[in-house]
């Protein structure tokens, strides 16, 4: 039963996720994927070259993120779910790797020390011990399956993010935990996992350094440690002169610009850091300096005693406790690593993004993949402190330890909720985009599909000719299905809604009406509108307003958010009397249907 309950316990997040991505995953590529469609049309037509997966996006070399999202992309004929499929898959095999890294120290051999000394611990304790293990992995895998990355796991081009956290994860493994492999052997293992990371996103190129910890501790003498940290160190420096070869940034970040700001600097990466746990100016910065200051005093605690068993000596000058050896070296090693790999890659992050201003730190969940990490070093951290702290004291820190987990579980809980209404109040943009590039034909590029907030095309992309563009590349091989041939229909029998008399003023046109489709249970997400008699148009208004009078009078609570509301520059406009249309599609006609009114 003790089994089936955790089983069920370690399940549960990932049951919850894959339940949120089937719910709220809309199949439209959105902003960065576009960029990549001209690469998927070079692939197809045989013409691709190397130059083209090195190419910079957006300052980093996606090398291996472009390599893996073409095979999917052609395996699926671009279905973007495929990416979120391999998002999670990503997530799962990292907590998998997590979870043998905690494994390390709980085994009879390592079980914990009573009371400072060599003896082993009783088994009473050590079945508290085992628990206190599971309640962290537990909150190791509610956190690392949170659906406070939202924006990451709805959004197939973010799979990068998940894809370097586990190359990392996965050299701090071959380094700490694959201990039948030669020294030599699980440094080259390594090595590859970080080459392959620094050409997924430039943040990668960190975990060269935050490794260190980890090559220095792997076992020999001083000269071959010394040999192995400057070979270490010669792959990175190697690794940053392949990356720099025709590197040329579209946005360059000033040094000196950031360091007249320092507090904007500070401000911005410490709310980086408090952003999983609360959203808000101000406070996401005070969690995020005690998250930074708890992980600060956990590398003094274990690295003091890690240098002193280095040293061959205890911490009274004694000759070192080899259990103590075993133990810190084995369990805090990969845990300081790892924290010290978030760290670094939230610096380089508030380097790039710190002119933006905190809000967008606490704004953005995507930056929150990385943030996580630190989060789940300070759990597995916090646990191995307690198997380290005298008896005296270890029930006291393990209630306050309890607790704290208990507190985060429910703060993660509370957050997961907002993520579901936030995305859930976004879903309906999605949906009108998606059904936008299906009906990208008929849109005219005009200034209100360029450049207006409201813009259905601009959900998809602020760079609207990069949707056009991609959207010839899907038709050309037939990828995705495009309306054509639609039929306009101007009366109808069937009522679809109607367009209420606009409100004009002297720069703008406030159309506005409600739109349904009589005869289908799945209800229009846009409604678009043109001019006179013109089979194209100029704007589009979602369709998700409050509505209960016409579900009242329609009898169907189908129609409880069908009223829509747009405003329309003048500038789209011709001078002159103008006649205004707007218009439903109804994919299972294939028709273009007139709303009454106007």
């Amino acid at each position: 039963m003790k089994k089936f309950i955790l089983f069920t316990l370690y399940l549960l997040p990932v049951v919850l996720l894959i339940g949120f991505v089937a719910t709220f995953s809309v199949n439209v590529p959105i902003d960065d994927e576009w960029r990549l469609a001209s690469l998927f049309e070079k692939i197809a037509q045989g013409s691709v070259t190397f130059n083209d997966f090195w190419a910079l996006h957006s300052n980093h070399r996606i090398v291996f993120p472009k390599l893996i999202i073409a095979v999917l992309v052609f395996a699926s004929r671009w279905n973007i779910n495929y990416q979120l499929c391999l998002s999670i898959g990503l997530a799962g095999i990292t907590f998998m790797t997590l979870y043998k890294l905690s494994s390390i120290p709980v085994t009879p051999d390592f079980r914990p020390r009573e009371g400072g000394h060599g003896d082993t611990a009783p088994t009473k304790d050590f079945k508290n011990v085992d628990n206190l293990w599971h309640l962290a992995n537990i909150l190791t895998c509610i956190l690392l399956f949170s659906l406070v990355q939202h924006e990451n796991w709805l959004w197939g081009f973010q799979l990068a993010w998940f894809f370097v956290n586990l190359c990392f994860i996965a050299a701090v493994y071959a380094l700490v935990a694959t201990h039948k492999l030669l020294p030599n052997i699980r440094i080259s293992i390594a090595a590859v996992f970080c080459f392959i990371a620094s050409f997924s996103l430039a943040q990668g190129l960190l975990s060269w350094l935050a490794a260190v910890p980890a090559v220095v501790d792997l076992e020999g003498n001083r000269v071959q440690k010394k040999s192995r940290l400057i070979l270490w160190i010669l792959l990175f420096a190697a690794t940053c002169a392949i990356y720099s070869i025709d590197y040329h940034p579209s946005r360059k970040t000033s040094i000196i610009a950031l360091l007249n700001k320092p507090l904007v600097v500070i401000d911005y990466f410490l709310s980086l850091l408090g952003s999983p746990i609360v959203r808000f100016p101000g406070i996401s910065a005070f969690v995020g300096l005690v998250v930074f200051a708890i992980f600060g005093f956990f590398v003094w605690y274990f690295g003091k005693n890690i240098l002193s068993t280095d040293l061959g000596l205890g911490g009274d000058g004694q000759d070192a406790d080899p259990t103590i050896d075993l133990g810190l070296r084995s369990q805090a090693l990969p845990w300081l690593s790892i924290g010290l790999f978030s760290v670094l890659s939230a610096l380089f992050i508030t380097a790039g993004r710190a002119n933006f201003g905190a809000i967008q730190a606490i704004e953005s969940s995507r930056y929150t993949t990385n943030s996580i990490l630190l989060l789940i070093v300070l759990v597995q951290l916090g646990q191995l402190f307690i198997r380290e702290t005298k008896a005296l004291f270890k029930f006291n820190y393990k209630f306050i330890y309890r607790g704290v987990l208990l507190l985060l579980i429910g703060i993660i809980i509370v957050n997961s909720q907002k993520a579901i209404a936030q995305t859930s109040s976004a879903l309906v943009y999605k949906q009108g985009a998606q059904d936008c590039l299906q009906l990208i034909n008929y849109l005219e590029p005009s200034d209100f599909f360029n450049n207006s907030p409201e813009s259905c095309l601009r959900v998809l992309s602020k760079k609207t000719w990069l949707v056009r563009d991609g959207a010839a590349i899907l038709d050309k091989f037939g990828w995705r299905k495009f309306a054509k041939n639609v039929e306009f229909i101007t009366n109808t029998k069937k009522v679809y809604g109607y367009l209420d008399k606009p409100a004009t003023g002297d720069k703008f046109l406030k159309a506005a009406g409600w739109a349904v489709l009589p005869d289908n249970r799945k209800q229009p997400n846009i409604v678009l509108l043109s001019v006179g008699d013109k089979q194209s148009f100029f704007a589009n208004a979602y369709v998700n307003l409050d509505s209960p009078d016409i579900a009242k009078t329609l009898k169907s609570q189908l129609y409880n958010n069908a009223r829509w509301a747009v405003d329309v520059s003048g500038s789209n406009l011709a001078i002159g009397q103008t006649e205004i249309k707007a218009w439903v599609y109804n994919p299972v006609d294939n028709q273009f249907v007139q709303l009454r009114g106007g």
